[in-house]
């Protein structure tokens, strides 16, 4: 196959059974439940990227491993040239609005899973490395989407695995067998994990029977998913929420792995704790580049709803409406660049695979993150307080109600009434809804919190050759 269309994910959503309970009750159909539609849609934009004539060359690419045409986000980057088309694809993925499309995270874990299996194969004399190629070829020849989990509950964070009253805070081996592997255990946010096609699950402490990295099936027996509703409307609307009621609102999920079985062909790590500084770089500088690019996405319509309700409200040209679009746009550049620099700044490791610099993107995605309470601040500052009052989609159907709305909420002279109404309701959306409150979450924690990245960057800046520097041009002499 190499490339899905969006039915191709969907009919074989139906052919997977996970055990996945929502509001305490067991959701034996997910693929038709109101709940996880927003989800399906925004994960499956990847495949309506794909087979769209504009993006159709630059989503498909030639892969050696299975002699044929496969997306992008299956295929193992090589080198700088792989990483921009990569960087233009994603950024591309604007034009489809949606927020959040979750690929990435297919991409991130196979790159990592693809250098991590080949270094422990090679001190370790282990065959995990042709366990992630076969893989990696069936989410190549299938399209897959693969889900993570990444993240145990941790329990108390003052204390690590091996000292919790639970052993189960952490993720962990509870039996090896001649033909597998036993695990117990749960992952804190599973992201769209029932509805992919795979997941990679991973934990990473300094405890051999408390490090593992496999790939499993979504309705793998013993995993159950807890899930809570995206924050999104419960059914589509046309007026109130038009971005998240269609796309970016993600289910999450608590994985819980009761006592699950794994064949030893989906095992790529199993207790070579040394290999935590190769596995969880390469992941966390290809997520954090994706994170970038998505984040250029969110502000690049941020300010088009700006520009939009600023020239609907006659204050196109007023300095401090202009001074805040610019703002914006010298952040989206500046998170872009970031992305652009990772992307061309990136090394091989020595298993083939190309990943981007982590010092860049650490950096986007912090900047990021701490921006997107000031956009938000600029576009309710010049949309007006009707962001947080206006009256709801029901009023403006109802025949009592509807016309007194058409008459008040004009603006412009020229501008249909309702063309105004529907911007107000994007702003809306996108800086005072329950959307916009998952997404701040998403923006500030996803991919890592600010210290941790913060500690990365230091860790690459030589503070004694700025030292030198400074002393050489203060004239100071060793």
């Amino acid at each position: 196959m190499g490339i899905r269309t969006k039915a191709d994910y969907i009919e074989n959503l139906r052919k997977q059974n996970p055990n996945v309970y929502m509001d305490g009750e067991k959701i034996e159909n997910i693929v038709d439940h109101p709940a996880f539609q927003v989800g399906i849609n925004s994960a499956a934009i990847t495949y309506e990227q794909a087979n769209h004539p504009d993006y159709r060359e630059l989503a498909r690419v030639w892969s050696p491993l299975v002699n044929e045409e496969v997306s992008r986000w299956t295929y193992l980057m090589q080198n700088e040239q792989d990483a921009m088309a990569k960087t233009k694809l994603n950024r591309g993925l604007g034009d489809f609005l949606c927020p959040c499309h979750y690929r990435c995270l297919t991409s991130d874990l196979l790159h990592a899973a693809w250098a991590v299996s080949f270094e422990i194969d090679k001190n370790h004399n282990t065959s995990y490395h042709q366990n992630v190629i076969e893989i990696v070829k069936q989410a190549q020849k299938n399209d897959w989407i693969i889900g993570g989990g990444l993240v145990s509950p941790k329990g108390d964070r003052s204390k690590g695995a091996a000292e919790q009253s639970d052993p189960d805070m952490f993720l962990h081996v509870v039996e090896k067998r001649a033909d597998g592997i036993v695990v117990r255990g749960a992952k804190a946010h599973g992201t769209a994990a029932p509805y992919t096609d795979m997941l990679c699950v991973v934990e990473m402490e300094f405890l051999p029977e408390y490090y593992v990295g496999f790939f499993t099936p979504v309705d793998t027996e013993g995993i159950t998913y807890i899930c809570r509703a995206p924050h999104a409307p419960a059914e589509p609307k046309d007026i109130d929420n038009p971005l998240s009621s269609k796309f970016g609102g993600h289910v999450e999920a608590m994985i819980v792995f009761d006592d699950v079985f794994v064949p030893w062909e989906r095992v790529f790590m199993c207790g070579e704790v040394e290999s935590i500084v190769t596995f969880g770089p390469i992941l966390l500088s290809s997520h954090l580049w994706h994170k970038c690019l998505c984040r250029w996405i969110n502000i690049d319509l941020s300010i088009g709803a700006t520009a939009l309700i600023a020239d609907y409200n006659s204050v196109a040209s007023a300095p401090h409406i202009l001074d805040g679009m610019s703002e914006m746009a010298m952040d989206a550049e500046i998170v872009n660049a970031c992305a652009v620099a990772a992307a061309v700044e990136g090394s091989t490791h020595e298993s083939g695979v190309y990943y981007p610099k982590m010092a860049p993107v650490a950096t986007g995605k912090v900047y990021a993150a701490k921006k997107l309470g000031e956009h938000r601040y600029y576009m309710q500052d010049t949309a007006g307080g009707l962001v947080g009052t206006m009256a709801s989609e029901k009023d403006f159907l109802s025949p009592v109600t509807g016309k007194y709305l058409e008459k008040y909420y004009q603006g412009k002279e020229g501008v249909p009434t309702m063309d105004r109404v529907r911007t107000f309701k994007l702003i809306e959306d996108l800086t005072a809804s329950e959307f916009a409150g998952w997404y701040h979450v998403m923006c500030i924690t996803g991919g890592s919190p600010s210290k941790t990245l913060k500690d990365m960057v230091a860790m690459e800046c030589n503070y004694e050759r700025c030292k030198a520097k400074a002393r050489l041009a203060a004239g100071i002499k060793e």
